[in-house]
């Protein structure tokens, strides 16, 4: 950055000249663009005619705006208002971790930070029912998507249920950072997916296109926020963000709110990433990634055990189908010892996969083993029921099956609009009182039940005496809270 601004004070100089020399049509456009004391004196000093027909062209262009953002003010009823997390799967080193643009001089947020009281959170003891089928991998994991930074699920429960404000949220996720207010005007743009629009269209639809319009406010603010500052970390230019067109009113709203404010690190944009959970408690950045940033570190998300769909999926595949796909994704030959194919090495701290044995014939990162099986999760444990004795392994391909968890009922959101709305499950009724864990219990136990008697291998690192696997499973259930303490 220190060695731009000598070119941009030289830039700034030739432009001063070049302007002092042009005719009055000139200096009342500068006027318009800049708001510099130089500026105003020549504005000042520009004749009626010219006053008016830059009056003239700022209320054409106010016009124009306003029919650009007309479209804002539909009502919900006209847009679909349906929950579309997505998966956020960028690396920080596919980033551009160069130079950031800042235009203006950022000024410090106003803090309404509650602390809110995270408790009474339902205890659940048991992990998912496994049906053990011989010769079938059954991988359970934990939360959607990379892990690393903000929970778009965690944040939502933290405003449904203990009150907390999108700073809150914000500061819990991403710890160590602060909240500047980076001056953001009409016509500043950014550009998503090669796509430019000015900055409230493009975050809105981006927040839209992430967590959709029925989560928390608060949540919904954070999101913006977070879009926001990964935006302005790339240059104003973020390739692998995606937009939805006609976002919900309250989307709108939320992101006019906090618009314009930013995560910063050591007087930089912070790199807010974000996936959709993180399984009960989120990843530091270097297990998932190779960049190990301070602000990007493991903390809490309290809820997922008991609210998170995504925790506690399984994914059936049969060991010849999942030979296939790991022989196809590394171009290697797989030995006929099933237990020997997938070799997990966790985290102590998180109960995140940080690297995968194959079959003792290469180590790859635990991430992009997700990636490669299509998991959810990098948070994962792996179970197989061997084979009869004798019994080969035969060749061919099948269907991979998933079971997610079981959605439990969360209560209604009601937005400062009266707008209410339901997250979880929209088939039950919110005045019936319920018990999620007994409703969970049966429910489990009648879908799993059944004659095989056969009893999953857990396949565990066989490089630690401690049974790792058993912490990847444990941490979420009961122990998060008591573990660590947050980071799109």
């Amino acid at each position: 950055m220190k060695t731009e601004t000598p070119f941009k004070r030289a830039v700034a100089a030739i432009a001063g000249v070049v302007i002092a020399f042009t005719g009055p049509s000139y200096a009342a456009s500068a006027a318009d663009t800049t708001t510099t004391t130089e500026g105003t004196a020549t504005s000042e000093t520009s004749t009626d005619t010219d006053t008016t027909a830059a009056e003239t062209t700022s209320e054409a262009e106010e016009q124009e705006q306003q029919e650009e953002i007309e479209w804002y003010k539909a009502t919900l009823d006209d847009y679909d208002d349906s929950l579309s997390l997505i998966s956020y799967e960028a690396s920080p080193e596919s980033g551009n971790s160069g130079a950031k643009k800042k235009n203006k001089k950022p000024t410090p947020v106003e803090l309404n930070v509650t602390g809110g009281y995270v408790g009474d959170i339902p205890w659940f003891e048991s992990e998912p029912e496994i049906e053990s089928t011989p010769g079938k991998f059954a991988i359970v994991t934990y939360g959607w998507g990379h892990g690393v930074g903000m929970s778009q699920n965690g944040a939502n429960f933290y405003a449904t249920y203990s009150d907390w404000t999108y700073q809150d949220i914000l500061f819990h996720y991403y710890p160590d950072t602060y909240l500047m207010d980076t001056c953001v005007d009409d016509e500043d743009e950014i550009t998503v997916n090669g796509v430019s629009g000015d900055v409230l269209s493009m975050v809105s639809q981006i927040v839209f296109n992430e967590v959709g319009g029925t989560m928390s406010y608060e949540a919904i603010k954070a999101q913006a926020v977070a879009v926001y500052t990964y935006c302005m970390y790339h240059n104003g230019d973020s390739a692998d963000l995606r937009c939805k067109p006609h976002p919900p009113q309250v989307v709108v709203d939320a992101v006019s709110d906090v618009l314009g404010q930013a995560l910063f690190y050591d007087d930089d944009y912070a790199l807010t990433m974000f996936s959709a959970s993180s399984g009960g408690i989120t990843a530091n950045c270097s297990e998932v990634f190779w960049a190990n940033l301070p602000y990007l570190r493991s903390v809490s998300s309290d809820y997922d055990a008991c609210y998170d769909p995504h925790y506690g999926t399984v994914t059936y595949i049969d060991d010849f189908q999942l030979r296939n796909m790991i022989e196809a994704a590394y171009n290697i030959k797989l030995s006929d010892e099933p237990a020997r194919w997938i070799q997990p090495e966790y985290s102590d701290e998180t109960g995140y996969v940080t690297y995968v044995n194959i079959d003792d014939q290469l180590t790859v990162k635990g991430y992009e083993f997700k990636l490669a099986l299509n998991l959810k999760s990098s948070k994962f444990n792996v179970f197989y029921t061997p084979r009869p004795e004798g019994e080969d392994i035969p060749h061919g391909t099948s269907e991979i099956e998933v079971v997610d968890a079981d959605y439990r009922y969360t209560p209604g959101v009601v937005y400062p609009n009266n707008q209410p709305t339901n997250i979880g499950d929209p088939n039950s009724p919110a005045d019936e009182p319920e018990d999620p864990t007994e409703e969970t219990t049966e429910d489990t136990t009648e879908e799993t039940t059944g004659e095989d008697t056969s009893e999953p291998t857990a396949i565990e690192d066989t490089t630690s005496e401690e049974g790792t696997t058993e912490t990847a499973s444990e941490a979420p259930v009961g122990e998060t809270t008591d573990q660590v303490q947050t980071a799109n």
